[in-house]
């Protein structure tokens, strides 16, 4: 009898390339050019995603997981499938991981990161990984951005944390459980040589509804721009009344930082 093996990848990308992670034919997406390269080194097979990240949404720790008879050097994985993946995409590492793994339904939580830059002369880098304020089509009555008032915005983080139901932060077409947990929400912020500061924003939760994390920073800054009226946050995280209608940020700022394991389970963490 022939035994089916479990390999893990651990990817990184940059989402500007990509129409987002699901196969979206004809766009190139990272699942269709992920089996595409598999199949181009002889594994003709389907992979399963850790998480689901939209068009423009960048990724640090993606986990991809694919099954197959055939026996398969993992170690050589990352440089063969690099002669066949497209800019942009890049396999960190990969090995055979218990048949019982899966990317997605092996996790225990994710962390998401977003970056927001304000100041004068944002470079390339910040122009394509974070979203740089002021930005006319987020808030059109903001022509000036130095600093953002932070006590506000963490405020607004420490009360997005715990059980709520997120679905006026969510899309529209969201169906399903809407009410989750949010383990970590938290800011980080750093000044920037040219004036201005960096924020980042870092969320946990075992699962994020679609737009739900562009929406909380949407919401975020509008606190930190004064622009948040009162009453507003209580009945957004009841879901009751009208769903978020202020800004939603970006992908280009949003990257999928990490997908966590319990210890036993994480084909990555060195066995203790």
């Amino acid at each position: 009898m022939t035994h089916k093996h479990c390999y893990a990848l651990l990817v990184s990308y940059d989402g500007a390339a990509f129409a987002g992670f699901q196969k979206q034919a004809p766009l190139q997406t990272v699942q269709e050019s992920v089996e595409t390269a598999l199949a181009a080194i002889g594994l003709p097979v389907g992979i399963e995603g850790g998480g689901r990240t939209d068009a423009g949404v960048h990724a640090r720790g993606q986990v991809i997981t694919f099954r197959t008879r055939e026996i398969v050097d993992a170690a050589a994985l990352p440089a063969l499938l690099a002669r066949h993946l497209p800019r942009g995409l890049a396999i960190r590492q990969a090995l055979e991981a218990p048949w019982s793994f899966h990317a997605r339904f092996s996790a225990q939580a994710k962390v998401y990161r977003y970056r927001v830059t304000t100041g004068p002369s944002p470079t390339a880098w910040e122009q394509r990984f974070t979203w740089t304020l002021p930005d006319l089509r987020g808030f059109p009555d903001v022509e000036s951005v130095e600093r953002l008032d932070e006590a506000p915005m963490r405020a607004v983080l420490a009360a997005l944390e715990g059980w709520h139901d997120f679905k006026l932060l969510a899309h529209p077409r969201t169906s399903g459980k809407t009410r989750r947990l949010l383990l970590r929400a938290t800011l980080e912020t750093t000044e920037r040589a040219a004036g201005g500061a960096r924020y980042e924003f870092v969320f946990r939760s075992p699962g994020f509804l679609r737009h739900q994390v562009r929406n909380m920073v949407g919401l975020t800054l509008t606190a930190g721009l004064g622009k948040l009226e009162e009453g507003v946050l209580e009945p957004l995280l009841a879901a009751k009344g009208d769903r978020w209608r202020g800004p939603r940020s970006p992908g280009r700022g949003l990257m999928l930082e990490e997908i966590l394991y319990a210890p036993k389970d994480d084909p990555f963490r060195p066995a203790a």
